[in-house]
């Protein structure tokens, strides 16, 4: 370990998750406490922390009260999974219409307001607390950790909101000291891929985390300038925000020359899985409580179906059943690597992938999430290139949309695309999924083939050699 590493991890991120006021570490300690046990002892703990949370609900949350009474829910019941399932699913309009009726303003730490990434063009406003926000932190370093990358390690991040998060000399700094460093993923020319590169390889860092087709797009230019020798400082390469292509984890793997994960999860909800040695996906049943319903009921075990998740220790704004409009199963057996942890298997979901500019750029799609998301009124979005300087933005507006908005969506797309850039911003009544029954929000009907990052499987059948539970989602 170099000196920077171990100072960053005995001193300066502990200090500064300490100055945040999350309790990051503490939750790290429970999850290496708890994982070593049987999967009888976890979901004995599952049991608990899930009557913990109803019997909260019940006290302090109006909304799950009175769904309580209207479904016979008893919050002290013995079996805490047999009361939950009884509850009805909730999704995005149920917590749009009702929140007011599930945040506890009294939270310990106060609320933390955030607001879903709109990967699927759906966006959500919502409330965390301190623990919400450290756990996911907490479980990402665990699950490295178990791969070769401890805390205090130096982390590269392909990743970023241009529109949002200028990067300041304060943040550079803060990212020093703690071992970060944060690359743009929505501008990825070769010309900005070989700065990145450069700038990698200055900072060596231990594992690479970012979308998966900005990791690609990273790694076929890295393949055709340096060998994986170049890159022996790096263990790991973590992917996250999309569903993965297999050639795409081949490619990153073959040019970096280390092991290529997955990790899955949600705004609203955190991290959910994470993928191990084995190439399995396992829940982090501690913090997140998985369900997987087909037409309503519990799917049988490799039955695909519907993933439905409940908030287990968050109390700002807990999601009881939430539907994140993901499509999985739930795997039978045990995992080769020892983790007590159920398994999840991924079919379908969310896709992300790049606008094309007439000037050879590559964007993220995600880019547009970013411009559309904070806006208030705007519950669904998509947005179509149909030229390299013409856009088409649908929107789905509720009551508090506001009438200057479409002009600033135009500017924004400028500033993003080019001064010259067509934008139609549209208000409409819903927006269908693709052919496919896939929800994109970025559809490009000018990208190159080879740019063109249609979702065929997720990382874990990728690495494990499986194929997904099912292909349409």
């Amino acid at each position: 370990m170099s000196a920077s590493d171990w100072i960053a991890r005995h001193c300066t991120y502990p200090a500064y998750e300490w100055l945040r006021r999350r309790p990051t570490l503490r939750e790290l300690r429970e999850l290496a406490a708890l994982t070593p046990r049987s999967p009888d002892v976890v979901q004995a703990d599952v049991q608990g922390r899930l009557r913990r949370l109803l019997q909260f609900a019940a006290q302090h949350l109006p909304y799950y009260a009175h769904s309580f009474a209207d479904h016979g829910v008893n919050p002290d019941g013995e079996d805490a999974l047999a009361e939950l399932a009884k509850l009805p699913v909730l999704r995005k309009a149920d917590v749009r219409a009702h929140a007011a009726g599930m945040v506890w303003r009294a939270v310990p730490g106060g609320l933390i307001p955030c607001r879903s990434g709109g990967t699927s063009g759906d966006t959500l406003a919502f409330f965390i607390d301190r623990v919400r926000q450290a756990q996911p932190m907490a479980a990402r370093l665990f699950m490295q950790g178990l791969l070769g990358v401890p805390v205090g390690a130096r982390r590269a991040y392909l990743w970023g909101a241009p529109l949002e998060s200028r990067t300041t000399r304060l943040k550079r700094w803060r990212d020093r000291l703690i071992n970060e460093l944060l690359l743009d993923a929505f501008e990825m020319s070769p010309v900005q891929i070989d700065a990145h590169l450069a700038r990698l390889r200055s900072f060596r860092p231990r594992v690479i985390y970012g979308y998966p087709s900005a990791v690609a797009l990273l790694a076929r230019q890295a393949a055709e300038r340096y060998s994986p020798d170049d890159f022996a400082w790096l263990r790991l390469v973590v992917l996250t925000g999309e569903e993965i292509r297999p050639d795409h984890v081949a490619q990153i793997r073959s040019a970096l020359g280390c092991p290529v994960v997955s990790e899955y999860g949600s705004r609203e909800v955190g991290l959910i899985a994470h993928e191990c040695s084995r190439g399995h996906l396992h829940i982090i049943s501690p913090h997140v409580l998985v369900e997987v319903l087909n037409d309503g009921r519990p799917a049988a075990p490799g039955e695909c179906g519907e993933i439905v998740c409940t908030t287990l220790n968050t109390r700002a704004q807990p999601l009881i059943r939430y539907a994140l409009g993901d499509c999985g199963a739930l795997a039978p057996g045990s995992c080769g690597c020892g983790l007590p942890l159920p398994l999840l298997h991924l079919a379908g979901g969310k896709v992300t992938g790049f606008i094309v500019l007439a000037d050879g750029r590559l964007c993220h799609g995600a880019v547009t999430s970013h411009v559309l998301r904070d806006q208030p009124g705007i519950v669904e979005f998509k947005t179509y290139q149909r030229r390299t300087d013409a856009f088409e933005v649908l929107l789905v507006v509720d009551e508090h949309f506001q009438a200057r908005t479409p002009a600033l969506v135009r500017q924004r797309y400028r500033a993003l695309f080019g001064d010259e850039v067509q934008v139609d911003c549209r208000i409409v009544d819903a927006i269908p999924p693709d052919p496919s029954g896939k929800r994109r929000y970025v559809v490009s009907d000018v990208a190159p083939e080879h740019h063109h990052f249609e979702v065929v499987t997720s990382a874990a059948s990728v690495n494990s050699g499986r194929a997904p539970c099912c292909t349409t989602h």
